[in-house]
């Protein structure tokens, strides 16, 4: 089926990744042809050699993809653009050789890469014997003490014969259920990891969503270019959506730009919101492994995100880093780059190449510094630390349709309400946040915004559909727009109403732009009904007398009436009872010539006073006690009117 052509994936998931690790040759492709049923080596050359050279793709469900990665060591740079966005990781060794030089490797890299959860797949176990089988697990287990894989399981498996390969799958999904997602930072990230050209399409590009979310039309900013694309379509999983989000492997068909101009290393992000620089603040930490020190100004290559780039290190307050040592450095890039603050990132060796290092980016967009600034070093020790703020407004964000109270921002987050309360009056004061009311509930602008954007495309597409019609309840609205209180809906209509986007009358909503237009018959049989209302004055017949009287099906005069309330021309009351504007403030007139004589008004003297009967007066009159004009009290209505 052609690219964005196929069936439509609705259903907006929260979506997890994992990829492989492991030395050449230990089946990491094969485990993931026998989980998936998909050949991750896609290049005719990987299938020839029967080695993976560059990232791979599956999916084990509709929820969790695979990135398969290179195991040799030429190929580490590959290996770690895939790395860089997954959220767990299959360490795979092969029962035969064991514990080999890029399994330690692909460890040290997953370590500095923040790391926190995987499984170990024992591959290739019908090759040895069981007792050869426990000596390798032992070995494992002495490798991976220590670290975020101490305590995974180490599951055995064959990719030839499928023994295990069951087991492991089910094992990858309970992980991946209990991995905890990414936070989203509010702002659509996602680093490039291919770029080729569809015929009939045009340049498209893959990458892992880290952050925000996207959808066909919308504008994205490509960097560290700083060029602004609109996407075309999407896919998501692998299939035509709608838009996707955190979490997603997805494929963005680009407007406007060559395949040749976008590649691997650049990153689509929120347009204006991020600036390119050559150099980056950071904590550094050089693996016990490294085989030197490293002094100031040392050559090394720099992987952050799917990008490498060749750079220096500033080193800052200190003369060089010992092997296990760390220290806070200023990355001088010797090529343009983009990162976000605390992004993670790896370091290797300029030559010979070797990983022997990595971090955290602290400041992605710092002035240049002096080795020995006090105050430097004091900032970078204060930006190392957690950032309850960031914490705050994560929470806020993950709450999409519903606002959340302070108390409940205190137990999803562990800090006290003094602090909490600070971090909300910053962010408000960053417009981050809306705070919906005065207790204070608190929802995040760009869940508002997208709200609120619900609400005005709930309203043209009614319009759309039912253009004579006045407009859409507020039950309605709310309901179709996705907004979960009440509250947060009214706030809501009360900005579009201030910016005049909407209107309100009868209880209905309008977009301020919708015109009920009425073709030249309509016209006539609007007339027509206009003048049988009008003539029947306080006792009007129901739409389906009106259709016999006007010789008109009455599904069609239930249009034109709808279209008479949208114009102001006549009044809908509870009972289907519908009387002209004209009438109406005839009836308000005989209530104030009464009003002259006594400021109380009985139902009975009401109707007697319209010459109607209960069943059109009680309507009338509730109309009046909404609009102000009437108060009851007890069986009688006290007259407002001056």
């Amino acid at each position: 089926m052609p690219f964005f052509l196929q069936k439509e994936n609705l259903e907006f998931m929260t979506h997890k990744i994992i990829g492989t690790a492991g030395h050449i040759d230990h089946g990491k492709s094969s485990l993931i042809k026998a989980l998936t049923g998909t050949d991750p080596d896609r290049l005719a050359e990987e299938q020839e050699r029967g080695m993976t050279i560059d990232l791979g793709f599956a999916f084990l469900n509709d929820e969790i993809a695979f990135i398969d990665v290179p195991g040799h060591e030429k190929f580490i740079k590959n290996m770690m653009a895939g790395a860089s966005t997954i959220d767990a990781v299959l360490l795979v060794i092969a029962a035969d050789d064991g514990v080999m030089p890029q399994t330690r490797e692909h460890l040290d890299i997953l370590k500095l890469l923040q790391i926190r959860h995987g499984i170990v797949a024992l591959t290739k176990i019908d090759m040895v014997e069981d007792d050869w089988l426990d000596i390798v697990e032992e070995d494992v287990r002495d490798l991976l003490q220590n670290s975020f894989l101490g305590n995974a399981p180490i599951m055995r498996v064959s990719s030839t014969s499928g023994k295990g390969v069951a087991e492991l799958r089910t094992a990858l999904i309970e992980l991946l259920q209990q991995v905890p997602s990414r936070q989203d930072r509010g702002i659509f990230w996602m680093p490039v990891d291919r770029s080729f050209t569809i015929k009939g399409h045009g340049t498209v590009v893959t990458g892992s969503i880290l952050s925000g979310t996207i959808k066909p039309g919308d504008s994205l900013e490509l960097l560290p270019a700083k060029r602004v694309l609109r996407v075309r379509g999407l896919q998501s999983h692998g299939q035509s959506a709608s838009r996707a989000g955190l979490g997603e492997r997805a494929a963005l068909n680009l407007m406007n730009i060559a395949k040749t101009d976008i590649q691997r290393g650049d990153v689509l992000a929120t347009p204006d919101y991020f600036e390119p620089s050559t150099l980056f603040d950071a904590k550094l930490y050089l693996l016990p492994t490294a085989p030197k020190a490293l002094g100031n100004r040392a050559r090394i290559r720099l992987h952050i995100g799917t990008r490498e780039v060749m750079s220096r290190l500033k080193l800052l307050g200190c003369d060089k880093i010992e092997p296990g040592g760390d220290a806070f450095v200023q990355i001088m890039c010797e090529d343009i780059a983009v990162a976000q603050k605390r992004d993670p990132f790896v370091i290797r060796q300029y030559s010979p190449q070797l990983t022997i290092g990595g971090g955290v980016i602290l400041d992605a967009n710092p002035a240049p510094h002096r080795r020995s600034d006090a105050a430097v070093l004091q900032k970078l020790a204060s930006l190392e630390k957690f950032d309850p703020v960031e914490v705050v407004a994560t929470i806020i964000l993950q709450h999409k349709s519903k606002p959340i109270k302070v108390e409940d921002i205190c137990k999803e987050s562990g800090l006290d309400a003094p602090k909490v309360i600070k971090c909300i009056d910053e962010l408000i004061s960053k417009q981050a946040v809306v705070q919906i009311s005065t207790k204070p509930t608190l929802i995040h602008r760009q869940n508002y915004e997208l709200l609120t954007t619900a609400v005005m495309d709930v309203l043209r597409n009614f319009h759309a559909a039912n253009p004579l019609r006045p407009g859409i309840s507020r039950a309605n609205l709310m309901s179709q727009s996705g907004i979960k209180t009440a509250q947060l809906f009214d706030h809501i209509l009360r900005r579009l109403g201030e910016e005049g986007h909407i209107s309100e009358s009868n209880a209905l909503i309008k977009s301020t732009d919708h015109e009920i237009k009425l073709s030249a018959e309509d016209e006539k049989t609007a007339q027509l009904i206009l003048d049988l209302l009008d003539e029947a004055a306080f006792v009007t017949p129901p739409a389906r007398v009106l259709a016999e009287q006007v010789g008109k099906p009455k599904e069609h005069i239930d249009k034109i009436l709808g279209a008479l309330i949208g114009l102001g021309k006549i009044i809908r009351f509870e009972g289907d009872i519908h009387i002209t504007s004209q009438n109406v403030e005839k009836a308000k007139s005989l209530l104030e010539e009464f009003a002259r004589k006594r400021k109380e008004i009985s139902v009975g003297e009401f109707r007697e006073l319209l010459g109607t009967t209960r069943k059109y007066a009680m309507p009338i009159l509730v109309y009046f006690d909404e609009a102000g004009l009437t108060t009851r009290v007890g069986d009688v209505r006290q007259i407002n009117l001056e």
